[in-house]
C-alpha cells in the first residue's frame, strides 16, 4: 500500500458512520463489517480521498497518539479494506 495515493471507497459499499462507530455493507458481497469510532473517522477521511499518510497525521492530532502508532493503525485498517475490495487507491492529482 502506497501512502501517497488517495483512497476511494468502492461504489458497492454503503457506510453508516457516527461518533460511536462504523458499519460497512458490501452490497456485492453481502458482507457487513463494524468498527469503532476511530474506524469511523478513518472512513470519513477515506471518503474525502485522503492518502493514508494524511489520515495518520489527522488521527495523531485528533486522538493525541504518536505519529508512528497512527501510521501503523491506519495502514492495518486500510490494508484490510483494500484486501476486501471495499477501498481502492488512486493517483493523487
Amino acid at each position: 500500500m502506497e501512502d501517497t495515493r488517495g483512497l476511494r471507497p468502492s461504489l458497492a459499499v454503503r457506510a453508516s458512520a457516527s461518533e460511536d462507530g462504523l458499519i460497512l455493507l458490501d452490497v456485492d458481497g453481502g458482507v457487513v463489517l463494524a468498527s469503532n469510532a476511530v474506524g469511523a473517522r478513518i472512513w470519513q477521511l477515506i471518503e474525502r480521498h485522503s492518502t493514508p499518510a494524511q489520515i495518520a497525521r489527522q488521527l495523531a492530532d485528533e486522538f493525541a497518539i504518536s505519529a508512528e502508532r497512527a501510521h501503523h493503525d491506519v495502514r492495518a485498517f486500510v490494508t484490510s479494506l483494500v484486501d476486501r475490495g471495499l477501498v481502492s487507491q488512486e493517483p493523487c492529482a
